[in-house]
């Protein structure tokens, strides 16, 4: 049996491409009112209203070089 054959679908796994305000605050370690402001600020989001975390991350990291 190939080691492949082992792996097992992970329940509840996180879509780091589409996560809740609050599932972003939590693994952010950050109060949910800022990434909310940060989404009023123009923070990229889905139609949906999901965060991608890495939109999210060179959004933040455009913020702290160019000040936007």
């Amino acid at each position: 049996m190939c080691p492949i054959d082992n792996v097992k679908p992970v329940k509840n796994a996180i879509n780091p491409a589409a996560i809740t305000p609050e599932t972003a605050a939590k693994m952010l370690g950050l109060q949910v009112e800022i990434v909310q402001k940060h989404i009023a600020q123009g923070a990229p989001t889905a139609a949906d209203g999901t965060i991608s975390l890495i939109s999210y991350a060179a959004w933040l990291n455009s913020r702290e070089n160019y000040g936007n």
